[in-house]
């Protein structure tokens, strides 16, 4: 990685929830390995979705634009129950978010990884190490000893390092020698394959998912040539070993009404509904499908398996920097298990709609049919539904105030028009950010924003970062530090009211504290949550 020094963290497993939690690490100055068990960098495509919350993120890091040039936008998806009428087929119509990602993209996960790759080599110097298999895991007093065996010698280097994450997938070597277990279920089987596809009578920029009582087909074009088909039945899937015969018949069956051509990549698996009996084994942790996989229905699986990075890197790099104590990595399974747990019951919902072989399709579209079903699973699929309300920890008798609670997204709001300015654009730094607004623009709570904006700076140096948003320019607050209001969507979004707020949020783009003025003196007790009391002046 361009650094002579050891790395602080062993990664294992170069996928997305590997690439993403290098990144986050790096940015944040961690010296990283990253080791892949694979000869060489994934050339098929796998998970084809990135939800809003996911795009989000990537806007974050800084690389939306660029995975914007190998994806296509997706509308949402169809439900073409077998003899239901066109203009009934129930849709999950993802352009009712309220997100700038008001849809989904679908993509290549190959291309997508190399997007990922190429960012990490450019602003970091980093580069997986393929055909590099993690071996053996024993954990010391002062870190954790690894085996890692080398395809092209076949010798087993030992080496140390600080914290271990394995985000090795579903059979993680990692999770198996660290003893922690992986219950759960097998939901079913699924087949799938990357065609070229003739005459296919519908819209092919939706997912297509078509339903009969003992078949499901789900049908959708791809960036390039070719379009991914998944196939799942009640019987043998593709049996006879011709996969390509065996997915026109079930298109026909189902009279889809489409030519398949030869697969360029065709696979089958088992469908597991499983996760991990924890997160955590001293400084072993787990990530992504390491610790969590579920149907794919929906497409939720990758995206939350980068959110988990998302939410861990933070927390692990402040800890391997000293800024904060090895048990604020307790939060990481308190935060994100039960947004695993809601992934995994969001997909079988969709599952079973979808999959649910033998019980008739009236049942079933009876769910799609619910008042709430469409916003419920276009805000909970696109991960903008998800929060850490139960998880989070804030000072008790703090008094609760409108708008986005602690644990819950921060949502954007265009703060001006022209020149373009948004909130979002305010989060882009490794720290917190605390968000200050005077209300009503009273000179007295000016005056108490910029002695709380002085506390912080002066107890939490280079942590947070302080900004006050407000209907005017204010005097005494750098072009920096004070950003305008003028379309009034912060205000509206956020609930400001008459005597003003405070709105810290965290790294990773959730609600940390919101409290009024009054109730600034508890924002330090909060921080001290997460930073060490001997680093805080």
């Amino acid at each position: 990685m361009g650094n002579s020094q050891p790395a602080n963290v062993l990664i294992v497993g170069a996928g997305p929830s590997g690439l993403i939690l290098a990144h986050e690490l790096l940015r944040r100055g961690v010296r990283v390995r990253l080791a892949e068990k694979r000869p060489q960098p994934s050339h098929t495509t796998r998970a084809f979705t990135l939800h809003a919350r996911t795009m989000e993120m990537f806007e974050h890091i800084g690389v939306a634009h660029r995975l914007e040039e190998v994806c296509l936008p997706c509308p949402g998806n169809i439900y073409h129950f077998q003899g239901m009428s066109e203009d009934q087929l129930p849709r999950t119509d993802f352009r009712a978010l309220p997100s700038r990602y008001a849809f989904y993209y679908k993509l290549n996960q190959n291309d997508f990884e190399q997007v990922l790759r190429e960012h990490l080599n450019a602003q970091y110097s980093l580069v997986p190490e393929y055909g590099t298999e993690l071996v053996s895991v024993a954990e010391r007093a002062d870190g954790v000893e690894v085996g890692l065996r080398h395809a092209e010698a076949g010798d087993v280097e030992h080496g140390r390092y600080d914290w271990v994450v394995g985000c090795d997938g579903s059979k993680s070597r990692v999770r198996q020698e660290a003893g922690i277990g992986f219950t759960g279920q097998r939901v079913g089987v699924m087949a799938m394959m990357d065609v070229e596809i003739e005459a296919f009578p519908y819209d092919g920029s939706w997912v297509n998912y078509f339903i009969s009582r003992d078949l499901f087909m789900l049908v959708t074009r791809l960036p390039g040539r070719y379009w991914r088909v998944y196939l799942s039945d009640a019987g043998a899937m593709t049996e006879a070993g011709n996969p390509r015969q065996s997915f026109q018949q079930v298109a026909d069956q189902i009279g889809i009404g489409m030519k398949i051509g030869e697969p360029q990549w065709a696979t089958q698996w088992e469908i597991l509904n499983n996760i991990a009996t924890r997160y955590r084994e001293g400084r072993v942790l787990l990530c992504g499908d390491a610790s969590h996989v579920h149907s794919p229905a929906g497409g939720q699986g990758m995206n939350g398996c980068m959110q988990d990075a998302f939410n861990l890197g933070w927390k692990l790099a402040a800890v391997v920097n000293g800024l904060a104590e090895p048990e604020i990595l307790d939060s990481y399974e308190r935060e994100r298990r039960p947004i695993g747990e809601q992934i995994s019951a969001g997909a079988k919902a969709t599952h079973d709609i979808v999959m649910a072989f033998g019980t008739g399709l009236a049942d079933r579209i009876k769910i799609t049919q619910q008042p709430e079903w469409q916003d419920n699973s276009i805000r909970l699929i696109s991960g903008l539904a998800h929060h850490y309300r139960e998880a989070v920890r804030i000072p008790p008798g703090l008094a609760p105030v409108p708008g986005p609670a602690p644990g819950e997204r921060a949502p954007d709001a265009l703060l001006t028009a022209e020149p373009r300015k948004r909130l979002f654009d305010l989060f882009r730094h490794p720290g917190f950010t605390l968000l200050a607004s005077p209300g009503d623009g009273d000179r007295g709570q000016l005056s108490v924003i910029g002695q709380v904006f002085d506390e912080i700076r002066s107890r939490f140096p280079g942590l947070v970062a302080t900004r006050l948003i407000s209907a005017a320019p204010a005097a005494g607050f750098d072009f920096d530090c004070n950003l305008l209001d003028t379309e009034g969507e912060f205000a509206d979004r956020y609930a400001i009211g008459a005597s003003g707020r405070l709105v810290l949020v965290r790294p990773d783009m959730y609600i940390g504290l919101s409290t009024t003025l009054e109730d600034a003196g508890r924002l330090p007790e909060y921080l001290g949550y997460w930073f060490r009391a001997d680093v805080c002046a």
